[in-house]
């Protein structure tokens, strides 16, 4: 199988866009269009739903991701360690939801390069079961916003609550009351993937106190979805750190509701990279970089917790459901 075809067809699942990752591989886009569909003719089947400008993998193409991603990965390391005589320093895969890259990935990034300039990390988005993209093989660890839950695919920590927050348009449905979900469930929900865990909770409540019907967008990054929120188009559950700005100028305005779930940002990695000290030092930085970043968040120190009571960030907890 020809790797230029699976580097291809990763680019246009990352990127969304057949111009993107022309532009991304430096090729013309009817090359890229050439090759996703020689890759469609040699397995049969379609990878991609094209609706207009957007681009989303099929559930046959969700599939096919992981062996590729396994084949392109395994490809560069045979060439480099041909070229260079020696095993290569891979990149650590990172996959990450996209309700945290900018608002705690990039942090963490920065805390990790500022001391440790020479690791090399490759980051993804993660539109599905984060659990299941590392049990693949397909990242190396991912950073996701969840309940509390183990898995037997994966070892994983919390490193803090993720305060959750239901946002409207200045001039949205729902007025300044307390809402209850029924009347949440009538609304059109925004968001940015409907994989995300607290985008599948919220659905799953409001669906049993409605009518079972829930009407959900999906528009593909959280920005998007904030755009579309201030056009009047519906509500959205997001972490209240994505639009903590949005709310303070007014751009955004809350909907008193309460979720019914507590998430969590989290970090979970393949067992096998345990021992990895590119990894040991990934995980201490997102413990010391997402601590800092609750701590800057706090106005007023918090009292001191009781004796075995709250977790610590970074530390890992005793899992169970939540």
């Amino acid at each position: 199988m020809d790797t230029a075809a699976l580097t291809t067809f990763l680019s246009v699942a990352e990127q969304s866009s057949f111009t993107k990752a022309a532009n991304d591989l430096s090729v013309a886009q009817p090359t890229v269009t050439a090759r996703i569909k020689k890759l469609e003719r040699d397995l049969a089947c379609d990878l991609f739903n094209r609706t207009g400008a957007l681009i989303r993998l099929t559930a046959a193409g969700q599939r096919f991701r992981r062996y590729a991603h396994k084949i392109v990965k395994l490809s560069r390391m045979a060439e480099d360690s041909v070229l260079a005589g020696a095993t290569p320093a891979d990149a650590l895969t990172v996959g990450a939801d996209s309700g945290l890259t900018s608002y705690r990935l990039v942090p963490i990034v920065e805390y990790l390069y500022r001391r440790h300039p020479d690791l090399a990390l490759e980051i993804r988005p993660l539109e599905e079961d984060p659990w299941s993209r590392i049990g693949d093989s397909d990242v190396d660890c991912a950073f996701f916003i969840d309940v509390c839950e183990s898995s037997p695919k994966a070892d994983s920590t919390l490193l803090c609550a993720e305060p959750l927050v239901v946002v409207t348009g200045q001039d949205g449905p729902l007025g300044a009351e307390p809402v209850a979900s029924r009347s949440l469930a009538r609304q059109p929900l925004l968001c940015a993937h409907r994989g995300s865990g607290y985008q599948r909770l919220f659905e799953q409540t409001l669906a049993g106190v409605g009518d079972g019907r829930i009407r959900a967008l999906s528009f593909g990054s959280i920005d998007a979805v904030k755009r579309a929120l201030t056009a009047g188009l519906g509500i959205s559950l997001l972490p209240r750190l994505s639009v903590a700005t949005e709310l303070a100028e007014g751009r955004l305005v809350e909907v008193r509701w309460t979720a019914p779930f507590q998430v969590y940002t989290q970090l979970a990695w393949h067992r096998e990279i345990r021992t990895d000290a590119r990894f040991s030092v990934l995980l201490d930085a997102a413990a010391r970089a997402t601590a800092e970043q609750v701590a800057d968040a706090s106005p007023r120190p918090a009292a001191e917790p009781p004796s075995g009571g709250l977790f610590q960030p970074g530390r890992t907890p005793q899992r169970g459901r939540a």
